[in-house]
């Protein structure tokens, strides 16, 4: 008598286990991801050389005919700065006398320091 032999099932890899390891990778990731504010206005800053990095507890805004942002929102005053670090935006074209006017307002609001943001001279 003649045995056939039983055909051999090839085995199947199951990825449903990978498949739910790469969604938790991705809701960890963008779960714990940290999305910068975007700016409330568009600012072209001046030109300088430089290799500090700004940084500071408030950032301002002051737009080429001297109009302020601050928090996103556009203020007529700067409001309190005690004991803040500043980082100050403004547009490359803004009249240098505005600009004394925020920095004097910035110094009598209380700020120990403030940074004048700039960007690197194109080449």
């Amino acid at each position: 008598m003649i045995r056939l032999s039983e055909p051999r099932h090839q085995r199947v890899e199951n990825i449903v286990p990978m498949i739910n390891v790469a969604f938790l990778l991705l809701i960890f990731f963008l779960m714990t991801a940290v999305i910068a504010p975007l700016d409330p206005v568009r600012i072209d800053p001046p030109e300088a050389d430089g290799s500090a990095e700004a940084a500071g507890d408030v950032v301002l805004f002051v737009e080429r005919e001297g109009t302020l942002w601050r928090d996103g929102q556009r203020r007529t005053s700067l409001g309190p700065l005690s004991g803040l670090s500043v980082e100050l935006r403004v547009a490359r074209d803004l009249d240098g006398a505005i600009l004394a006017r925020v920095l004097a307002d910035a110094q009598q609001a209380g700020a120990i320091t403030v940074q004048l943001v700039v960007a690197r001279p194109r080449e």
